[in-house]
C-alpha cells in the first residue's frame, strides 16, 4: 500500500541519463518499468544528444538532450546554455528523480532542482552519494550495466522483469527502408558498421576491408551495407569492395529500421551494435566488454588485450557461426 500511496503522489518525474548512445539502449527496460510504475506522471528526460535520439525512438516524447562532448571542448557553451536548461526543469516541480548512469554534475542537477525524492546509481567514484536521499545498494562497477541500471530502482519498490532492449522505429520509416533496400539491396544483407567513438574499440579499418572482400568471394548473392558515423568520414576507404553500398550519417531512427532489415550486422563495440540488437537483428560484436555486451541474438568476438588483434578469420567464423542460429 505505501508504494501505491508513493506512485500516486508523483505527478512529474525526472530521469538523467548522461552515458552513451549504447548505454541508454541498455537502460531501456529499466526506463519502461519506471514509466509503467508511475502510468500517470510526467516523464521528462535529461540525456546526451545520442541518448536523446534513442529515447525518441523507444516512445519518450518529453526529452532534453545535451551536448556534453561539446560543453567539454568549449566550456563557454556550459554558461550560455545550462542556465536555461536549469530553469526550464525547475519550473516543472518534479516530484522524483532517477539519475541511472550517475556523474557528479548529474546528481548535483537533481539536488539543486529541490526534487525532494531523488535515487541515483551509487557509483563509488563518479557520483555525490550524500545528494542522494533514496538510496539502492552500492553499484558494482564489473557488473551487468543492464543489471545495474535494474538496481537503481529498487529502493523505488520496481522489480524489471523484462530485461531486453527493444527498439521499433515508426511504420513509415520501416516502409521507406524496406523500398530502399528492394531498390538497391535485393536478396540478403551483411551490415557493416565500422565506427566507434574510443579509438581503442575500433577494429583496423583493413580488416573490414579483408573481411568484406572473404565474406562476398564466399557468399556471392548477398550485398552489403555499409553504416558510417562522423569518425568514418573518408567515403573513398570504402571504394572497390564488391556488392557494397555506403550509408553516411543516419539518425538514430533512420539507422535502427536500415538495421532492423540486414540479415547480420557486424559491428565495433559501439552504439549502432545496441541498435540493432535492440531492433531485432543478429550481431557480431568485436572487442566488447562483457559488461557492455548488446543484449539479443549477439555473438562476441572478443580481443585479449587490444581489438586490433582479433584476426579476419575468427570474424569470419563467427559470422557463418551465427547465420547458422535460428
Amino acid at each position: 500500500m505505501r508504494g501505491a500511496r508513493f506512485a500516486d503522489r508523483v505527478r512529474h518525474l525526472l530521469v538523467v541519463h548522461l552515458g552513451q548512445m549504447g548505454d541508454m539502449v541498455l537502460a531501456l527496460p529499466a526506463l519502461r518499468a519506471l514509466a509503467a510504475a508511475y502510468p500517470s506522471a510526467r516523464l521528462e528526460i535529461v540525456t546526451s544528444l545520442g541518448g536523446a535520439q534513442v529515447c525518441r525512438v523507444a516512445g519518450f516524447s518529453q526529452v532534453h538532450a545535451i551536448d556534453r562532448r561539446g560543453w567539454r571542448e568549449h566550456p563557454q557553451r556550459v554558461l550560455m546554455e545550462l542556465p536555461g536548461l536549469w530553469l526550464r526543469l525547475w519550473r516543472r516541480r518534479f516530484d522524483l528523480g532517477v539519475d541511472f548512469h550517475s556523474y557528479h554534475e548529474s546528481n548535483l542537477l537533481l539536488w539543486s532542482l529541490g526534487i525532494p525524492r531523488r535515487v541515483a546509481m551509487l557509483r563509488p567514484t563518479r557520483g555525490l552519494p550524500r545528494l542522494i536521499n533514496l538510496r539502492p545498494a552500492p553499484d558494482d562497477p564489473n557488473g551487468i550495466l543492464l543489471d545495474r541500471y535494474c538496481r537503481v530502482l529498487e529502493p523505488l519498490g520496481i522489480q524489471v522483469t523484462d530485461r531486453v532492449p527493444r527498439l521499433d522505429t515508426a511504420p513509415e520509416l520501416r516502409e521507406r527502408e524496406t523500398a530502399w533496400r528492394q531498390a538497391n539491396l535485393p536478396g540478403r544483407c551483411l551490415g557493416v558498421c565500422p565506427g566507434a567513438g574510443h579509438a581503442a574499440r575500433r577494429w583496423p579499418r583493413e580488416h573490414f576491408r579483408a573481411s568484406m572482400r572473404a565474406w562476398a568471394a564466399q557468399y556471392p548473392d548477398w550485398q552489403m551495407a555499409i553504416f558510417t558515423g562522423p569518425e568514418e568520414s573518408d567515403e573513398g576507404a570504402w571504394a572497390g569492395l564488391p556488392g557494397t553500398h555506403l550509408r553516411p550519417g543516419l539518425r538514430v531512427a533512420e539507422l535502427t529500421a536500415a538495421l532492423a532489415q540486414c540479415e547480420l550486422v557486424l559491428s565495433n563495440d559501439s552504439g549502432p551494435a545496441h541498435l540493432a540488437a535492440a531492433a531485432g537483428a543478429r550481431v557480431v560484436v568485436l572487442g566488447a566488454i562483457p559488461a557492455f555486451d548488446p543484449v539479443g541474438r549477439v555473438q562476441v568476438v572478443r580481443a585479449r588485450r587490444a581489438v586490433a588483434e582479433i584476426t579476419v578469420e575468427q570474424v569470419l567464423r563467427t559470422c557463418a557461426n551465427m547465420l547458422l542460429q535460428s
